[in-house]
């Protein structure tokens, strides 16, 4: 059984962060929210101290002066470039984005803990069993999003619009002005579940949200090789991942007609491979519940 909990966060983070849904119900069990701390109602207990922006050392130490223990979930670093000196504050740290350098070995019993960014809260939750298979489905591919991110990890995204006109008609594609700009989370999944294929090209960091919205949503997502998708300590830990790793964006149009070739001859290899990714992504985020649970009932 997991211990009791509360989480803490600041309306900004609340109001920002995408994933809410996914880190309160998903990974922590449903325990409640908190849009602020309040000392005389949160004592003596594991919180879970929500972060987005600056960690900040004034609500770590009040949380602990109330007998808490904490255990800080970092969202937002992207780039391994924000401060994690107060790491050493709390009692357990939960963190977005696997730098090896900065989260353990799992092996280890890290006090550090790399966790998925999930799902886009209204993209999910989804029941494995209501998807539309991959025969039902009415794109082959489809790409919604910024497009032209100048700052992307390795230039993926320059190398994805290359790769775009060449796709031709296998990728439907619909590029916006910025990040979660431009299109509702309604008109976002629904194109989502109905394409085989999602295309997921890094963004700021290899780790993009889009990984999570394609698994949620039975569209199998296509990405090329990062650190997280192969660590055991991360993604691949309960074996390797099940979608399709190519070796750069220039590949793109020659899979998806490989792809559309093989639905075409036999639909049947497609559909096992959507299974496949559906009922690993259901074992996985089962796995790391359980993980984290026994984390924080060790602090």
């Amino acid at each position: 059984m997991m211990t009791s909990f509360q989480i803490v966060a600041t309306p900004d983070t609340l109001n920002a962060a995408l994933e809410t849904w996914f880190i309160q119900n998903n990974l922590l069990g449903g325990a409640s929210y908190s849009p602020g701390f309040d000392p005389k109602k949160i004592q003596n207990s594991v919180v879970v101290y929500l972060e987005l922006g600056e960690i900040d050392a004034g609500l770590i130490q009040a949380l602990k002066l109330a007998g808490n223990k904490v255990a800080l979930f970092h969202m937002g670093d992207e780039l391994a470039n924000k401060n994690i000196d107060l790491y050493a504050s709390c009692d357990f740290v939960i963190r977005n984005y696997y730098f090896s350098h900065i989260v353990p070995k799992v092996s280890q019993s890290p006090k550090i803990m790399w966790v998925p960014n999930g799902f886009r809260t209204g993209v999910g939750p989804r029941a494995a069993v209501n998807l539309k298979p991959a025969d039902k489905r009415r794109a082959l591919a489809a790409f919604l999003g910024w497009i032209n991110n100048a700052a992307s990890y390795h230039g993926e995204r320059q190398s994805f619009s290359e790769a775009v006109p060449m796709c031709g008609e296998n990728l439907f594609v619909m590029p916006s002005n910025g990040f979660a700009a431009g299109y509702n989370v309604g008109l976002y999944s629904a194109i989502l579940e109905d394409s085989v294929f999602a295309p997921c090209p890094a963004g700021n960091s290899p780790e993009t949200i889009r990984l999570y919205d394609a698994l949620e949503t039975g569209s199998i997502p296509i990405s090329l090789k990062h650190d997280f998708l192969m660590s055991e300590d991360a993604l691949a830990s309960i074996g390797p991942v099940p979608f399709p790793i190519i070796d750069s964006w220039a590949q793109l149009p020659s899979y998806l007609e490989q792809m559309r070739g093989l639905f075409d001859s036999n639909p049947a290899k497609i559909i096992q491979l959507q299974t496949e990714c559906i009922d690993w992504w259901t074992r996985y985020k089962k796995m790391i519940a359980t993980r984290l649970s026994d984390g924080l009932n060790q602090i």
